[in-house]
């Protein structure tokens, strides 16, 4: 459960918050939303899938995550030392923060105060501050107000990187198939590629067009990704 209240420099004034990564903090999670922008710095990490996301609908669809573990609540890039990759998805760097909407349908920005990221008072002066003793943003909450705006732009145009792997018929499953240190056989399905064949097999122009709106770039990035499951693999079998 989350409990968004939008953020303010009177009734948030003391709050700070946890930065640091561990599972105590929510970081235990098989993988991140991924946005086509971040794309081409992930696939140097993680493995890039897509996932079939069910709701009502208008809601159900595709959408690109990055790969932490290969079974449900593992995060083999969390160590004892914290995070184990130079990048972090913005998904995973927003929290415990979330974008909301005014009633004039402008953006605002709200912090879920139960997040496990919040310090609670009983904790003391650790982590760091949103906002400064005169009331102003803390260089850490500047961060956060442009990654917010960077990501809310970013995924606003996810569903149309989306509309145009679906309109080609570009999506195809595929399963992993892992093999734990005990020798026991473990399957990962529910997930998607891209069809390299297909994108092959497209027309000259087709291919331009998807350059010239700019989806071509991430297309090929996410197949590059999959070089580093068996990274993931290996990370799984230390």
């Amino acid at each position: 459960m989350t409990r968004p209240a939008l953020l303010d420099n009177v009734t948030h004034r003391h709050l700070r918050v946890h930065t640091e990564r561990s599972a105590s903090l929510g970081d235990a999670r098989q993988s991140a939303l991924a946005l086509p922008a971040e794309f081409r710095q992930l696939q140097a990490h993680f493995p890039i899938v897509f996932q079939l996301v069910e709701g009502d609908a208008a809601n159900t669809g595709f959408q690109p995550v990055a790969l932490f573990g290969l079974e449900e609540g593992q995060n083999l890039f969390l160590t004892d030392a914290g995070w184990d990759a130079p990048v972090v998805p913005m998904a995973l760097q927003r929290d415990p923060f979330m974008i909301g909407r005014a009633p004039d349908d402008s953006l605002q920005l709200h912090i879920d105060l139960d997040s496990p990221r919040i310090v609670r008072p009983e904790e003391g002066e650790v982590g760091t501050a949103i906002f400064m003793p005169h009331g102003g943003f803390s260089d850490h909450l500047d961060h956060v107000v442009q990654l917010m705006e960077h990501l809310h732009a970013q995924a606003q145009h996810l569903p149309v990187f989306i509309e145009a792997l679906t309109r080609y018929q570009l999506l195809e499953p595929f399963v992993i198939d892992v093999e734990t240190p005990g020798g026991e056989q473990g399957r990962l399905t529910g997930l998607f590629t891209i069809n390299e064949e297909r994108l092959a097999a497209l027309p000259g122009d087709t291919l331009e067009a998807l350059a010239r709106e700019g989806h071509l770039l991430p297309i090929y990035m996410q197949i590059a990704s999959l070089q580093q499951l068996q990274v993931l693999v290996e990370r799984a079998n230390r």
